[in-house]
């Protein structure tokens, strides 16, 4: 299994430059990628994925097995921050900051719900992950703009834990990509609005 090292590069700009570094950017392949702490033999249905080829990756981030596609958009933030504690308030923090800039873009409507879910109509639109090392943070969300969601069933078994909300639902009942709500949005098109509506001074107040 291969590490998810897509943003390493943004951390070490962020622990070298003393300062916030983001990335917005589509995910470019169909892939799994495991939580930190994921049982995968438990979470995905290994035999198929392997079958099929699809690359699985773990994460340094925490939660539960997901499969991401190019109709995915990937929006990533890494910062310092003092110290090694403060976890939950600082995932809150980088939620708000995402969620604000989902709302200057036009898409108030999105919200999250259970630990990391951005979530549009009782509907999950997106999950996010943190982690924490000494003197740094980062966030990295995955938005669903136009997912494969056959795709999603046939390789992901039901997770082993679930947020409230969800209540059972099989994965194409409870995920939802943002075309559903938005029609013709594209996942370059959403890259360019949070580009513009994610305020760089913003990430100031979240460090």
């Amino acid at each position: 299994m291969r590490s998810f090292d897509f943003d390493d590069d943004m951390l070490e700009t962020a622990r070298s430059g003393g300062r916030p570094a983001t990335r917005i950017y589509p995910f470019g392949c169909k892939a799994v990628v495991a939580g930190r702490g994921s049982n995968v033999e438990r979470e995905v249905h290994i035999s198929r994925v392997l079958g099929d080829g699809v690359p699985v990756f773990r994460r340094k981030g925490g939660g539960c097995s997901v499969f991401l596609d190019p109709g995915n958009l990937i929006v990533s933030l890494a910062f310092p921050a003092e110290g090694i504690g403060g976890i939950q308030a600082l995932f809150n923090q980088c939620s708000q900051w995402l969620l604000r800039g989902f709302r200057d873009m036009g898409m108030p409507g999105v919200y999250q719900d259970g630990i990391s879910d951005l979530v549009l109509e009782n509907r999950k639109v997106g999950g996010s992950c943190f982690y924490r090392t000494r003197g740094l943070a980062y966030y990295s969300a995955a938005v669903l703009v136009t997912p494969d969601l056959d795709l999603m069933e046939y390789y992901l078994a039901h997770p082993p834990r679930e947020p409230a909300y969800r209540r059972g639902r099989f994965h194409k009942e409870f995920v939802s990509g943002l075309d559903a709500f938005a029609p013709g949005i594209t996942v370059d098109s959403l890259a360019l609005a949070l580009t513009i509506s994610l305020d760089p001074s913003a990430l100031n107040r979240v460090a």
